[in-house]
Formats: C-alpha cells, structure tokens, sequence
C-alpha cells in the first residue's frame, strides 16, 4: 500500500511477451518491492500492479481470472463511455495504447532526486533484461511541485495545494483529523472500514459488502488503482477566470479571479475551504488540519457558500441532500495525485505548446462502486 501512504516519480508500464520469464522477472522484482523505505535501508520504493489482461498472460488460472469484478475484466476502455470518455477525451485519443490489451503491469517508482530515479529505473531494466519475457510500453515522469501557500503542502499546475486530505482508514498508523472520515449522527468523525481500500477485509457494509476474487492468496491486502492522466490547459483556465470575473463581478481584479477560482474548486488556492470562508481566503485554517476538512454542507443545501457544482462538493458531498438517496461513505477514494509537465510561468495567459497536467491514481476495493460511481453520478450526473 506504499502508494497510498508516498508519492511517485515513474509510472512505467510493461507487457509480458513470455509468461514463465515474466513470472521469473517478478521473483526477481520482489526483492526490490518495499513498503517503507527506511524498513530495508533502500533509496527508492517500487510497487507492481497488473491488469487483467497480464494476469492472464502470467497464467493465473481461467477460474481465477473469472472472478474479478467485470469494471477489472473490461478495463478502462470498454467502460469509457459510463465515466464520460467521450469525444476528445475517448480511448482512441489515449497515448501509447494506454488501457488497451497489450499493458500487463504497471511498476511505479518514488525516489528523492532525479538521480535517484534514474537509478532505480537501470535496477528495474537491468532484472527486466536478465530475465527477459517483458518489455516496456509507456513510461510517465512524474514530480511534485512546490506550493507557494507555506504550509508545507505540494501543488498543481492550476494552483491548488494538493493534496489536502484522504479518507483515514481504521487501524492504520497514519494521523487523521476531523472531517476526513465518515460523520457519525452524534457529528464525530471515524476512519473508514479498511475493506472499502483493501481487499480481504471488512468494508462499511461488512465482510460481504465487496466481491472478493480468488484464490484468497491472490486478493488479501491487495487493491484496484484507476489510473489517470489528465492534461490541463493552465493558460485557458486563467483566461477563464479573468472572463467569468468580469462576467460575474464587472472586475477582474485578483481578488475577483482568486473568489471564481475557488468556487469552482470548493476551496481556496490555499486549501481553505469556501464552505468555512466564503468571501476570501483565510491561510489560518488553510494551515490548521483540524479545521481545514471540518465541514459538512449540511447548512448550506443551496450551494450559496460552496457551489453545489463545485469539484470539491461533487467528488464527496459529505452531509449533502443528495436526489438520489446514497450512502457517501461507500463511494470513497483514496486519491494520489502527481503532477507531469513544467510550471507555466505565472502571469502567462497564451498556451506555451507544453505539455503538462495532472497523473490521478485513485485507490478502492471496488471500481464500479467507487470510482465508477463518483464520476458518472457526482462529477457527471446532470443531477445532484
């Protein structure tokens, strides 16, 4: 579960062309798989994830591969059009085959330095080569860009600190603050389930709420991670934002582009949510983690404080009354999100020709009931 808990420098993604050298390539892999770095004293981290499809090119069993849930078995192409891949943004748009049959793995890796990075790869490749039966597809650098808020969170191309929060899991050794979990009737907050991210284990609904696939050796403690490479068009959305301030407030002042920039976010650049700040900014709770996820919307059903339409507010509508009655607590992510690209130039408002944007990786037990569902019914749905 490093994923959840670091972030990442290199997606690299593989296709097995031989099945018995690839399975000797991931003996030769599990040596360099670590959970923590500090725990066996190495530079870098490197986890292995597998589609279906590679699955099935290692040989597991026709039984096994049977039972993963169809959203696993089709893969991102063949549910495009349930999550909104339409148009633009359709398979046949994807880079290098992305999510098609010929990618068998993804191994990312996180280290602390270019050079570092660099390194780690030539250890990937050089066990690649000496066991033969996998090749290289695709590869997506990856950094973390600094955020100028002085709160010591990381940024993005648009401006926002990110990451702000995740969804605490119950029994893990990681600090969690008011609003992050699940609201209790009595307006306490508690982690979730540790089945609604990992399977083998108790999800909100209990220890049946979640297909499990087989055998149990294959599934305990494991995942499914969505992964998602988003391209942003950062001198549009400032171009954007200039038009909509003008149209909303006949300025377009800082202040007027900063207040449209966060109620199409939920939040303030800083991370402060407009929910608790609707007029300005306010660093104070943007750098206090006991405040700055502490809210509900239940007091604002309107959206005249936080936009109903806002991203924040439709990717977990917290205490929100939703038209279509549902349980927010089972349709939670775990989002990493690392960025690709260089900064545009702060100020500039024409596209450089660069591309640069945001790698999502989100993090559940089920894709059809998380993942699927927040984006085609909260981040699509015409209603909310």
């Amino acid at each position: 579960m490093a994923p959840i808990l670091m972030r990442y420098g290199r997606h690299i993604f593989f296709e097995f062309t031989d099945g018995a050298r690839a399975r000797e390539w991931l003996r030769r892999m599990a040596k360099r798989v670590n959970a923590r770095q500090a725990e066996r004293g190495t530079r870098f981290t490197v986890n292995v994830g597998f589609t279906h499809a590679g699955l099935a090119a290692l040989g597991l069993s026709q039984a096994s591969l049977n039972s993963f849930p169809e959203a696993f078995r089709v893969g991102p192409r063949g549910r495009a059009e349930l999550v909104g891949d339409s148009g633009p943004h359709a398979p046949e748009h994807w880079e290098r085959g992305l999510g098609g049959p010929h990618i068998h793995a993804m191994a990312w890796l996180r280290t602390q330095s270019d050079e570092g990075r660099e390194e780690a790869t030539r250890i990937v490749r050089d066990e690649m080569e000496a066991s033969g039966g996998v090749v290289v597809g695709f590869v997506q650098d990856t950094m973390a860009l600094a955020h100028a808020n002085g709160i010591g969170s990381e940024g993005e191309h648009f401006g926002f600190a990110d990451p702000i929060s995740q969804p605490p899991i119950e029994g893990a050794d990681t600090p969690w603050y008011p609003g992050d979990g699940v609201l209790e009737e009595d307006g306490t907050w508690r982690p979730l389930k540790p089945g609604e991210f990992l399977l083998g284990y108790e999800d909100e609904a209990g220890f049946e709420g979640t297909a499990q696939p087989s055998p149990r050796e294959l599934r305990l403690n494991g995942t499914y991670l969505v992964f998602r490479k988003l391209y942003q068009d950062v001198a549009a959305f400032r171009r954007y934002l200039h038009t909509a301030a003008k149209s909303l407030y006949a300025a377009d002042e800082e202040h007027h582009q900063e207040l449209v920039a966060a109620k199409i976010m939920g939040r303030w650049r800083s991370g402060c949510p407009v929910d608790l700040s609707p007029d300005k900014d306010d660093l104070a709770i943007a750098a206090d983690p006991e405040r700055r996820n502490n809210f509900t919307y239940e007091d604002d059903p309107e959206g005249l404080r936080c936009p109903l339409g806002a991203h924040l507010r439709r990717s977990n509508p917290r205490a929100t009354e939703l038209k279509r009655a549902t349980a927010v607590r089972r349709h939670r992510l775990i989002r990493r999100g690392v960025e690709y690209g260089p900064h545009l130039e702060d100020g500039v408002l024409e596209d450089d020709g660069v591309d640069r944007g945001l790698v999502n990786m989100f993090i559940q037990a089920d894709i059809e009931r998380q993942f699927e569902f927040v984006q085609k019914e909260w981040m699509k749905g015409g209603e909310f």
